[in-house]
């Protein structure tokens, strides 16, 4: 390694670390997001690796120091980081391979490797931290993705599935800047796997497909994007249709109804959410936690979007239900977004709202309990419904209050279009301004 580094032999050093990683070259190549051939031929020289983006992709992924790609000036080399793994946004959290492990044979170690992803693919598909939080730059990379085809590597669906779980992740850790550069090359995977399996694994790609157009769809929804959210949600149904599961093709009419339901659509979204909820079959025998937690999600949205159409009742109702089935649910169980009771309770804060009675939605949000919002994206969530019925209620001091924990939680869900909306009318409306305020927008580029 330190003669390769010393030769400008980048090639070779990325040959090295692969090797002293474990990786073949398409494993390392669905991480960078380029084909085991543009690997191998990187490599070998046949092909120039004089691309800085390239360079750092590779160098991210590998976890080797940019200077031995010839990216800054070198210090002295050292000692080759074999077998240690670190999260792109901290030096502080090393992962070590442990003695036990090393007889594991290929295919046990690739699981294991690819759990640990969670940080290290985000990584080597990241731009600036500025980019990356710019709302209008994640919109025309979800346009670009719509609107174009992306080739893509075929990968196992144990690769596949990894990459999906490091989006999830991302999602609900509110990176949205990282997981509009992540999509496209996920759902590119997905799509090039399609065409190489056949029979169950053919399903189970389609069912990864949808996942990612699902995500893609939500996060379009988190940027005020609703056309592109419509789009992707429609070929999430498609795709899920195709897989024949039950949960996939659930969690695509959800995303339909939620489109339907932002362009104005409230009745045609709550009989999409109403009916796929009654095909679960949540009334016969004992479903397991996860039909539980999907009927309760569609009942969740359903609630909100009669709260939204002034169907004050039916929202009552259907929140309630909803409640009920989250209340079946066993006590350690938690998935994200999915409904547990905490996450009930928070739509029960937004509903509320909605229906204009913001002391009862604020009686809701002191009864939630935050630690059991599993995900910086639902905390956040729950402190930006908590401001608008505090904005509501005419406490703009007490909403700032609460804007200020949801950055502290997530910083990208504050600079959301609707959450910046949300400031700029605080700022300029009638009454006095908290000077927080001022501040937090400014911060926040919302001059």
């Amino acid at each position: 390694m330190r003669e390769a580094v010393a030769a400008h032999d980048y090639g070779k050093v990325v040959r090295l670390a692969r090797r002293a990683q474990g990786l073949t070259q398409q494993e390392l190549g669905v991480l960078a997001g380029y084909s085991a051939a543009t690997i191998s031929r990187l490599e070998t020289g046949h092909q120039a690796l004089d691309d800085i983006t390239t360079l750092r992709i590779l160098a991210r992924v590998l976890d080797i120091p940019p200077s031995w790609l010839g990216l800054s000036s070198p210090p002295a080399l050292e000692d080759p980081p074999v077998g240690r793994r670190v999260h792109p946004r901290s030096t502080a959290v090393p992962v070590s391979v442990e003695p036990h492990l090393a007889g594991e044979d290929d295919a046990v170690k690739r699981r294991r490797f690819l759990a640990g992803l969670t940080g290290l693919t985000g990584a080597a598909l990241l731009a600036g931290p500025q980019e990356a939080a710019d709302a209008a730059t994640m919109a025309q990379r979800l346009e670009r993705f719509l609107t174009t085809d992306t080739a893509g590597t075929p990968a196992t669906m144990t690769e596949l599935r990894a990459a999906l779980d490091v989006a999830r992740t991302t999602f609900d850790a509110c990176r949205y800047g990282d997981l509009s550069i992540m999509l496209p090359r996920v759902a590119a995977t997905a799509q090039a796997t399609l065409t190489q399996v056949g029979g169950r694994e053919r399903e189970q790609a389609n069912a990864c497909l949808a996942d990612a157009y699902m995500l893609t769809s939500e996060l379009a929804v988190k940027l005020n994007q609703d056309g592109m959210a419509w789009v992707a949600a429609d070929r999430a149904l498609a795709t899920a249709t195709s897989s024949g599961d039950p949960f996939a093709i659930a969690g695509a009419s959800r995303a339909v109804a939620i489109a339907m339901r932002r362009q104005g659509r409230h009745e045609g979204a709550v009989g999409m959410l109403t009916r796929t909820a009654l095909d679960l079959g949540t009334d016969r025998g004992t479903p397991e936690p996860r039909t539980l937690q999907v009927y309760a999600a569609l009942l969740c949205t359903a609630a909100y979007s009669c709260a939204q159409n002034g169907l004050r009742g039916r929202s009552l109702d259907l929140i309630g239900e909803a409640e009920q089935a989250a209340g079946r649910l066993p006590e350690a169980t938690s998935r994200g977004r999915l409904p547990t009771p905490a996450n009930v309770a928070v739509y029960r804060v937004g509903i509320h709202t909605a229906l204009g009675e913001p002391g009862v939605a604020l009686d809701h949000a002191r009864g939630v309990n935050h630690r059991l919002l599993t995900t910086p994206e639902r905390r956040a969530r729950w402190c930006v419904d908590t401001a608008r019925a505090w904005e509501q209620f005419g406490r703009k001091d007490r909403a700032v209050t609460a804007l200020l924990a949801a950055e502290r939680t997530a910083p990208q869900e504050i600079r959301r279009p609707a959450v910046a909306t949300l400031i700029s009318g605080m700022r300029y409306g009638a009454g006095p301004v908290p000077s927080e305020l001022h501040a937090l927008a400014i911060r926040n580029g919302m001059n």
